[in-house]
């Protein structure tokens, strides 16, 4: 499979040119002291708290980046949180997807408008309304597909599945490789539409299983090794992969939940379903190294797939596997042990990624105090 062009072009020129060709990561200058005692002081009030037991915030910015953690990745051994640590980064995966999907669109490989039926004809057929769908319904969750996490018995089976020992704190699911024809078949089909295709907007993760599959019907390989193909090798990530349905290649940071008022450690229980909704593994570095590739279009040889990418869909905030707020856009993650948050801000040109080992509270609802006082420092730069 090809490199996107427009990456080519920029390594090309960085060889050839090198004093002319700069980007994000490129020797950046750490904020002013100030700045960052701010900064790890919100942090560390945070950790302190045990809200949560440990966190990674990097923010990158054209010329300066804070990389910065608190607390600890293992409570039981007290082990200290680093800013590379990997967590579990939950829907986040969906923008991974999504990006696939549209280098597929680019390829001519796939349309978003094809018919859901085009490519996985068998699986349309037994859903509500499956002959309208089309891949753009699906990235932008407006077909009206039923949700895998809201029937009724997901987490109950989750929870039957896994081994727990509460007098240790540590709650276990193997990890399996699930077949989501399978997932479909127990979680999806024979329930109700939520509205017809077009006609709404409803979180679905179901979508991105669908994509998923379609990611592997049309590449004829793993979903995991499309990931890698088409993102991670050209952008030098080599701290990320698909939990369950590839090797690791790094440990994961201990993960935690609180269940009736305790802490429990659930770093293994592997919610593999989650798959191409939810089932990457990640660092902050690779996490930023992913959005300057797909927030500058080097991921992309024309620049309009951004511009769809980041055009929301009728009545909705959302855009092809993209949360679109004011004044920033990107995505928001959870699963069991942890929560996540990689979100990109156009004015300033930076990346900013917050990772949490726990899944009850959520870095959305810091992200200003967080990040403000490097945003306040960039507009005093700007002038």
């Amino acid at each position: 499979m090809r490199f996107r062009t427009a990456l080519i072009l920029t390594l090309i020129l960085a060889t050839l040119l090198p004093g002319l060709i700069a980007t994000a990561q490129d020797d950046p200058l750490a904020f002013p002291p100030d700045v960052v005692a701010e900064i790890q002081a919100e942090m560390d009030d945070l950790t302190a708290s045990g809200l949560p037991p440990g966190m990674v915030v990097w923010i990158d910015a054209p010329e300066y980046q804070f990389a910065g953690a608190s607390g600890y990745a293992d409570l039981t051994n007290e082990v200290p949180m680093l800013p590379d640590g990997a967590f579990r980064i939950g829907s986040i995966t969906k923008m991974f997807t999504a990006t696939v999907i549209v280098q597929l669109a680019e390829d001519g490989v796939l349309n978003l408008d094809d018919p859901l039926a085009l490519w996985l004809p068998e699986v349309a057929d037994q859903l509500p309304n499956g002959d309208q769908i089309t891949l753009r319904h699906l990235l932008t969750h407006t077909s009206g597909v039923f949700n895998i996490v809201e029937h009724e018995a997901y987490y109950a089976d989750v929870f039957t599945e896994a081994s727990i020992d509460a007098e240790a704190g540590i709650v276990t699911l193997d990890c399996v490789e699930r077949d989501p024809y399978d997932t479909l078949a127990r979680y999806v089909y024979g329930k109700d539409a939520y509205f017809e295709p077009g006609a709404g907007w409803h979180y679905s993760n179901t979508n991105y299983a669908l994509l998923g599959m379609v990611i592997e019907k049309t590449t004829a390989m793993p979903l995991a090794e499309a990931y890698r193909t088409h993102i991670y090798e050209p952008l030098g990530m080599e701290s990320t992969f698909l939990d369950c349905y590839e090797d690791p290649v790094i440990d994961v940071v201990h993960g935690y939940t609180n269940l009736g008022g305790t802490t429990s450690d659930v770093t293994e229980l592997h919610e593999s379903i989650g798959w191409s909704a939810g089932g990457l593994v990640s660092t902050a570095p690779d996490l930023i190294a992913f959005a300057r590739g797909l927030f500058s279009g080097a991921l992309f040889d024309d620049p309009e797939s951004l511009v769809e990418m980041t055009t929301p869909a009728p009545g909705s905030s959302y855009g092809l596997g993209i949360m679109l707020q004011p004044a920033s856009m990107g995505h928001a993650g959870a699963i069991a042990g942890f929560r996540t948050l990689l979100n990109y801000a156009p004015e300033f040109d930076t990346v900013v990624v917050m990772l949490y080992n726990l899944d009850s509270a959520a870095p959305e609802e810091i992200q200003a105090d967080v990040l403000n006082p490097a945003l306040a420092f960039l507009r005093a730069e700007d002038g």
